[in-house]
């Protein structure tokens, strides 16, 4: 593996790189899921959806629905928190049989922040093992650069245990 000294210590390259890749991953999958939980709380509005992509060879869909709140106009296309915008498989097949274009629905808004929307207020589609696979690849990445002789022993282990 290579290596670079920091600090006097010698740092499998690695791990820096889980603990960069892991980190930001897993702070906007947790607040996804705060903003989802949020999300049950807020106000409700009535909007239209504005437009409806499908993607039928692919099997995706997207909308865009419109809504006003506190005074102003805002667009959004998001349906409940998730990773995506796009929705693909067992999820367009749903919301291609539940939304059509000029459809008023009820829009759920952040009031503090009035243009973050959803249709779909407390849904998500964020399991505990994505976070639990991202926190464990973070804690890699952190015993490798403040840790490094418990990470040089950890992956010798795991090298050891599946050769």
């Amino acid at each position: 593996m290579e290596h670079f000294n920091f600090i006097e210590q010698k740092i499998d390259i690695p791990g820096p790189i889980a603990l960069l890749v892991a980190t930001p991953l897993l702070v906007f999958i947790i607040r996804n899921v705060i903003l989802s939980k949020a999300s049950k709380n807020w106000p409700k509005v009535n909007g239209t959806i504005i437009e409806i992509s499908k993607m039928r060879s692919r099997n995706k869909f997207a909308l865009e629905y419109g809504y006003e709140a506190l005074g102003h106009t805002y667009k959004n296309c998001r349906i409940f928190y998730s990773n995506t915008q796009v929705y693909s498989n067992k999820l367009a097949i749903e919301f291609d049989k539940k939304y059509s274009k000029h459809q008023i629905v009820d829009v759920f808004y952040n009031l503090k922040r009035p243009n973050q929307a959803v249709l779909e207020p407390g849904r998500s589609n964020v399991t505990f093992i994505e976070i639990a696979m991202l926190g464990v690849i973070m804690i890699y990445g952190l015993l490798a650069v403040f840790v490094p002789d418990l990470y040089a022993q950890l992956s010798d282990d795991l090298f050891q245990l599946f050769n």
